[in-house]
């Protein structure tokens, strides 16, 4: 049978509202090539202090375009003259009374990302609850380019472990009232999953391509941290289950799915997904899972499975149930990945 996917959330949306966030949000996109060359030139002559103080006073320019130009030319400063101290200015900004200053600065960390500007996640958790909507649109927007751009852990289990922090933060939001926060919410945490879902996968193929000890033994402990780190923001997460909207408990389904190694305390979310009855959340489900069990095959070739793995195994085989049942239409290579799973595990129990 067909398997048909339904935009009901898109079909929901005003045309008006549509046009008119989507219109804010590519402008927030294509401002950086579109910033006036005089303004470059007049502040490339002005002291480094100064000229982020100008630029933050100019964020309250009623003109959205000019607001934008100026995010993007303090975004483009060079590391050198975008110190802790502008860095602090922006923090401050972040609670300034006038609503641009606060969406201005949020605009700002957003283009830098990555370690530089790790400081502020904090302050921009907080302003996830400011009371304009463009102002926490910044905001997820930033929260997401912060730690999906931060390089500054070169094992991947603290990068992880981040993804994992503020991914809660970003799924509350995504049960924003406003369109456009619940769209940067998502674009975000894109960016969050696939990151994490591939530190992960790369610590276990490690364990299979070494015959270090040391090195194996660091990694194992990577995995059991992450894994250890994760599982109490669970429940955050799967607040979003409970949402109306479809697409909402598909990107919760998602998130569970990459970011979270213990499989005993995910795969029950997932279950549920696999119930749910839209069938682009089912898939989303299912697609989480093979993503699970994969790394549970990569683990077998390892030859390292956590106490959480074994204990799986009943999940694993409800799973199996509602996958092979022919009314569900689940995919072949779906329940063909969660047959060789069970069959690892249970080899793996077999010779302990």
């Amino acid at each position: 049978m067909a398997k048909h996917i339904y935009f009901s959330f898109w079909a929901r949306v005003p045309n008006w509202l549509l046009a008119h966030r989507m219109a804010v949000s590519v402008l927030t996109f294509v401002s950086p090539f579109i910033v006036s060359s005089t303004s470059y030139k007049t502040l490339a002559q002005t002291p480094s202090g100064q000229r982020v103080d100008q630029l933050i006073q100019s964020f309250s320019n009623e003109d959205l375009l000019e607001q934008l130009n100026s995010a993007t030319t303090l975004g483009n400063l060079n590391d050198r003259d975008f110190s802790s101290e502008a860095l602090e200015k922006l923090k401050q900004a972040l609670v300034n009374p006038d609503w641009r200053v606060r969406s201005g600065s949020a605009l700002v960390l957003a283009q830098k990302g990555g370690v530089l500007v790790k400081d502020a996640l904090p302050t921009l958790v907080k302003t996830l609850q400011d009371q304009n909507w463009f102002v926490r649109s910044s905001a997820a927007r930033a929260i997401g380019n912060i730690v999906a751009e931060d390089t500054g852990d070169p094992n991947g289990a603290n990068t992880v472990i981040e993804a994992a922090k503020f991914s809660s933060y970003l799924v509350d939001a995504l049960q924003d009232q406003d369109f456009s926060v619940r769209f940067s919410a998502a674009t975000a945490l894109v960016k969050l999953n696939t990151k994490s879902s591939f530190i992960v996968s790369r610590l276990i193929s490690n364990l299979s391509n070494t015959n270090d000890p040391q090195t194996r033994l660091a990694t194992a402990e990577n995995l059991n941290t992450i894994s250890t780190e994760v599982t109490p923001i669970l429940p955050s997460i799967a607040k979003a289950l409970q949402h109306s909207e479809p697409s909402v408990r598909g990107l919760a389904l998602e998130t569970i799915g990459s970011i979270d190694t213990n499989t005993n305390a995910t795969l029950p979310y997932l279950i549920q997904g696999l119930q749910d009855p839209d069938w682009t959340v089912r898939n989303k489900a299912a697609r989480a899972i093979v993503r699970i069990v994969t790394n549970i095959q990569e683990k077998a070739r390892a030859n390292f499975f956590t106490t959480s793995d074994l204990n799986a195994i009943d999940e694993l085989q409800t799973i199996q149930t509602i996958l092979q049942n022919p009314q569900n239409h689940f995919y072949n290579n779906e329940k063909a990945s969660v047959s060789l799973a069970i069959n690892a595990l249970q080899a793996a129990q077999r010779n302990k």
